[in-house]
């Protein structure tokens, strides 16, 4: 599967009456030709004024020709006259994903099913970029060592993917939490497992990472992760 991951970046204060726009115009109209949403957060820590937002492709032609339908279409027109009026976009930026086997999300339009505790929601989304030859020997010793131990003791995984056309030898991956509180106490409990040792250990001779970045994302209302 397909996912295409878009961040887009807005002048400060502009952000709200965008996003406000595109839940009753632009987000209706997209999903219509080009499909549904897997999930739109705004950042709470890492670059601020700034919106992610993912749409899943089983058939990546689609996009396309979904695209093609939706420039046509009045109410796109609508929305792009009505977002210039407020002018809020500084920077936007895309990346197309491709699912590992592991990743929770498969298949287009599969629903999402919460399994973390209370009514909050804060999402670690974190991008890993690996040194050219090296990211499929950590994400087999992830697979098989670190995932099991972080799907027994952390939140819930919402995406792991691979990036197909942008930066790439990277990794995207979400992990959804009740809260800031809930996602340090349970990464504190996952830092003393010693299963997570032998994880470590088992990478370490590999030295694959040239760099980690991380936001807190927090679901729009209109999400369909929240």
């Amino acid at each position: 599967m397909f996912v295409e991951q878009r961040m887009y970046t807005a002048h400060p204060g502009k952000l709200p009456a965008w996003l406000k726009l595109y839940e009753e115009i632009g987000g209706p109209c997209s999903a219509k030709h080009v499909g549904p949403l897997i999930g739109m957060f705004t950042v709470e820590f890492g670059p601020l004024n700034r919106v992610v937002f993912l749409r899943g492709f089983d058939d990546i032609d689609h996009r396309e020709r979904g695209l093609a339908a939706r420039e046509a279409d009045p109410e796109w027109a609508r929305f792009r006259a009505e977002s210039a009026k407020i002018g809020p976009l500084m920077m936007q930026e895309n990346k197309l994903l491709k699912t590992t086997s592991f990743s929770p999300i498969q298949k287009v339009g599969q629903p999402f099913a919460r399994r973390i505790g209370g009514t909050g929601m804060v999402v670690d989304h974190r991008t890993y970029d690996f040194h050219p030859g090296k990211g499929h020997h950590w994400l087999e010793a992830y697979e098989k060592l670190g995932l099991p131990v972080q799907q027994r003791l952390l939140g819930q995984l919402l995406l792991f993917a691979v990036v197909e056309c942008g930066p790439i030898n990277q990794a995207v991956f979400m992990w959804a939490y009740e809260s800031m509180g809930d996602r340090d106490r349970r990464r504190a409990v996952m830092e003393k497992d010693p299963g997570w040792a032998e994880f470590r250990r088992a990478t370490a001779d590999i030295l694959p990472l040239k760099q980690q970045t991380t936001m807190i994302l927090k679901p729009t209302s209109f999400s369909p992760i929240r």
